[in-house]
């Protein structure tokens, strides 16, 4: 077996028992058939069906793909989904000859409807292998955008952004594929689904936020980790570091970052406490930086300048604040060994900081530029930009907030979102939540449908960054059993995973979150340590 499917078989990833699903194979070979697909695929004018295939239980295999070593016996139908004028995705439903009589929706990541399956090593995500060995009847469609980190699909030929095609992606192929496959699955095993959930981590979780808010008869369960909300301003908090630092004209060693998150991470009160310089416990461990020895020298008082306005995030000209940053406890960089992808103190080889792709290409769909440096920017053109981001691109903001129709229809939502998010500020979430909270009658009303975990210092769906986070089976099970058993999860497990000895390391659980119990466990730590001040 590769270094790569052998994860489709570990615990992590696993929350179904193989016991306790149907053998359906003689209900596929009579009515998984062209003909049947065919018949549904007659209500829609921009979907066509391409195959129908067999695959029997060992080896599968695609054209520049990670081999599947232990897939089980399954059925595949291939179809175009035409999503534009000009473009066609390709559009897949999976059937497992064992099935749990439950529907899976795949979604993607960051700009992308679909993630290639080697990603679930690393990135904590459900993709449709994983879904099948599960025994999930699962569906697929890439609006052919590939599955590239970034959002260059957004441009034609021309240079200049389709807007249609785009919002393909933000709103509409998502659903269609969702309606589409359920009809397809009840037809070829000849049988109702019994219960539809999705998952989705970072711009997949912004999809499945958007199925609740725009569709909420998709879904039963939904799984949001760590969904991009608000992303007009995040776009702006993703792109800030480099323009502090080409503004400040000053380099500051990774290793000064470093130094203070240790001290930050191991303090009682600022692990927990969102970062705000104003504050006097962030003050005081401020002025306690100066001076410290790093391995590229001491912290300077120049040094703290551009680290605290970096950390203090994104601000207009004007000085007024934009959205949160990333604070000196949100690790933003890589780990020794691992996922190289996050992290916005990285350097490239050319010495200036990496760039979030999505964010980074948002502002080239705001100027019909495929090509701008956002390195280049002054602080007055950011500003210029900010505003010119928000009048082009609002339809794009993912920051509704209503849920109250996905709530009526019985559907249930987790999100979870750690505190140590290196590409989402945590705090965005705690306002959104709040926010969501205006449309139900109480908290209590609005965490039968809607709930929120946030693990202590959890990176960005990753299991192996800096604090325990949510894996994939133990969040999954807990959906299911909320769904199907009305067993409602006032706290999630959590660990910490070591893939290169493939084992636990740390492991804990989180609570649900709660507005009022949030805030008073925040005025019970500056309480007990006020003396410190």
């Amino acid at each position: 077996m590769n270094e790569v499917t052998k994860w489709f078989s570990n615990p992590i990833y696993l929350w179904k028992d193989e016991k306790d699903f149907d053998d359906m194979e003689g209900i596929l070979r009579a009515c998984c058939t062209r003909e049947r697909v065919d018949q549904v695929l007659f209500a829609y004018d921009n979907i066509v069906l391409k195959e129908v295939n067999f695959h029997p239980a060992g080896t599968y295999e695609e054209p520049e793909k990670t081999r599947l070593d232990n897939i089980s016996d399954f059925y595949e139908i291939r179809m175009e989904q035409k999503v534009t004028e000009k473009h066609t995705a390709s559009f897949r439903v999976y059937l497992p000859v064992r099935w749990n009589h439950c529907f899976m929706g795949i979604a993607g990541a960051g700009t992308n409807t679909e993630v290639d399956w080697f990603s679930a090593v690393r990135f904590n995500v459900i993709s449709w292998p994983m879904a099948l060995k599960n025994g999930y009847a699962c569906a697929v469609t890439d609006n052919d955008t590939g599955i590239r980190l970034d959002c260059s699909w957004g441009f034609g030929e021309d240079g200049e952004p389709e807007w249609d095609h785009i919002d393909s992606w933000a709103f509409t192929a998502m659903h269609q594929m969702t309606e589409c496959a359920k009809k397809i699955i009840e037809s070829s095993y000849f049988s109702g689904i019994k219960a539809s959930y999705m998952h989705g981590t970072s711009g997949g979780a912004r999809e499945v936020m958007t199925e609740a808010l725009l569709y909420p008869g998709d879904y039963d369960g939904l799984w949001a980790d760590a969904p991009p909300v608000d992303h007009v301003n995040l776009t702006f908090a993703c792109l800030w570091a480099p323009v502090v630092e080409a503004n400040e004209k000053h380099v500051v060693a990774l290793s000064k970052y470093i130094k203070a998150r240790d001290i930050a991470i191991h303090d009682p009160v600022l692990r927990y406490l969102p970062y705000n310089s104003r504050d006097a416990f962030w003050r005081k461990f401020i002025n306690g930086l100066r001076g410290l020895e790093t391995e590229d020298g001491p912290i300077t008082g120049r040094d703290l300048q551009v680290m605290v306005k970096t950390w203090d995030g994104p601000v207009l000209k004007d000085g007024r604040r934009i959205t949160y940053g990333f604070g000196p406890t949100i690790r933003q960089w890589p780990l020794p060994t691992g996922n190289p992808m996050y992290g916005y103190l990285q350097r490239k080889p050319d010495g200036r900081y990496g760039l979030m792709p999505i964010a980074e290409q948002y502002i080239r769909w705001t100027l019909g530029d495929p090509d701008f440096d956002i390195h280049s920017l002054t602080y007055e053109q950011f500003s210029q930009l900010y505003f010119e981001c928000h009048k082009k691109l609002d339809r794009y903001n993912f920051n509704q907030k209503d849920f109250t129709g996905f709530a009526d229809k019985g559907g249930k939502l987790i999100i979870t979102q750690g505190t140590g998010d290196c590409v989402l500020p945590y705090e965005t979430m705690i306002d959104y939540y709040n926010e969501i909270f205006d449309y139900f009658p109480s908290e209590k009303m609005l965490n039968r449908a809607v709930r929120l975990y946030m693990p202590e210092l959890a990176g960005h769906s990753i299991l192996d960054w800096s604090g325990p986070a949510v894996s994939i089976a133990d969040g999954m099970r807990a959906l299911v059993a909320w769904v199907e058993d009305r067993k409602e999860p006032d706290s999630l497990p959590t660990m910490r995973y070591d893939f290169a000895a493939e084992k636990v390391v740390e492991s804990s659980k989180v609570e649900l979150y709660s507005q009022w119990k949030f805030r008073k466990t925040m005025m019970k730590l500056v309480a007990e340590n006020k003396k410190r001040l």
